[in-house]
């Protein structure tokens, strides 16, 4: 940086991206995912600077545009702290190359939609013929053996979170955007998320896909485990091999369910939040609920936070039936699901240990018992660890 601290010089800008918001302007720099919101005098004062003018003409064209002083010293050093400004004779970064963009192209080209197209609708009309296909909580039990239910439930779910992921990542790649992938949770889920903070780069309309493109990898493996179940009946493999296809496809409409878990902030919440055209519609939401509560209650009402925009605020109210219906959802999918599962595992275990079991099948319900304990004990392990890296569920992380 060459400016001075009284503001005569002339600083020299990494590349930097500026896309309109309704509070202002989004300036980022991609290669480093550092995005702030900048009023529209304050990114037009970035433009001046990138394009060669001096700090001092900058605060004259301030002065006049806006009618007051700009703070030099406070404005360069915000842009230092959001690592904006180049040193003198450090060179521009170069664009890192984007991998697998062209694969991105043609898996959201039309022949590819057309495709997709076809199998849903094939997969409707085969659960309309065959209500055996359609899904219910009954296809996780392809098995009688406890133990091999979670382990093999956990074997093929990798792969369809990772084409889940990679559905994410292939529809920001194909506008030249990087990701990264991580384990992290939502509560007390196990997620991987996908990073694509530089989505804030790009115009909002072209957000969409990116976020939904998960949700589609989820519905396209559906359709293709429900239409390859019934083909692999009557063949020479065992009758396990369709009902866990099923049970596979069953494990997928759950993870679409989740994502109407707004609270936890799924892929359908970056898309509401984008549609509203918010920044931290979440918090604001809740912030808003809270505050509503509490005048329910009569209890005294905190002043107003300043951290979060007009749009934030206004929004929340839009929102927050939303984010309540989340919580329905929750409650919902439990009660259909998960509660009824649950306690068929817990009749079939009791039914074991109580003696009516040979020694195999007291063997198989203490490995299922030990399974689940390592997988909460892997939550544990997650949650301690974020917490201690005091790290949170970011903007553009989707799950």
């Amino acid at each position: 940086m060459t400016a001075t601290a009284s503001g005569g010089g002339v600083v020299r800008l990494h590349r930097l991206t500026m896309i309109d918001e309704d509070d202002g302007v989004m300036v980022g720099r991609p290669d480093t995912a550092s995005y702030a919101l900048f009023p529209p005098e304050g990114a037009e004062a970035l433009r001046m600077l990138d394009s060669g003018a001096t700090v001092a003409a900058v605060a004259e064209w301030y002065r006049h545009t806006c009618e007051e002083t700009l703070d030099v010293d406070d404005f360069l050093g915000t842009l230092d702290e959001l690592g904006f400004l180049r040193a003198e004779g450090e060179p521009e970064p170069t664009r890192p190359r984007v991998r697998w963009r062209r694969l991105g192209r043609w898996t959201f080209s039309g022949p590819a939609w057309l495709c997709y197209v076809a199998l849903l609708v094939a997969a409707v009309v085969a659960m309309a013929r065959d209500d055996s296909l359609r899904p219910s909580y009954h296809q996780v039990f392809f098995t009688d053996h406890l133990a091999l239910i979670p382990l093999t439930m956990t074997a093929v779910q990798i792969p369809c979170i990772l084409v889940h992921e990679a559905f994410h990542a292939l529809a920001g790649r194909r506008l030249g955007l990087p990701s990264t992938l991580r384990i992290s949770r939502r509560l007390y889920f196990i997620v991987a998320e996908t990073r694509l903070d530089s989505l804030l780069s790009v115009p909002r309309r072209r957000r969409y896909l990116p976020f939904l493109a998960g949700m589609l990898a989820d519905v396209l493996i559906i359709c293709a485990m429900t239409l390859l179940a019934p083909a692999l009946r009557g063949t020479a493999l065992p009758a396990w091999c369709p009902a866990l296809c099923l049970a596979t496809a069953f494990s997928c409409v759950l993870r679409l369910l989740w994502q109407l878990m707004f609270y936890l902030q799924t892929d359908l919440y970056f898309v509401m939040a984008n549609a509203l055209r918010c920044s931290d519609l979440h918090n604001a939401t809740r912030s808003y609920l809270r505050t509503l509560l509490r005048r329910l209650l009569r209890r005294p009402v905190a002043e107003p936070d300043e951290q979060w925009t007009d749009r934030d605020r206004a929004m929340a109210r839009v929102y927050a039936p939303f984010l309540v219906a989340g919580y329905g959802f929750s409650l919902g999918s439990l009660l259909w699901a998960a509660l009824p599962a649950t306690v068929h595992f817990g009749t079939l275990l009791v039914d074991r240990f109580r003696g009516g079991a040979s020694t195999s099948g007291v063997v198989d319900a203490v490995s299922f018992l030990g399974l689940t304990a390592l997988q909460f004990g892997l939550l544990g392990y997650i949650a301690v660890r974020d917490r201690r890296a005091g790290r949170t569920s970011p903007q553009g992380a989707l799950g």
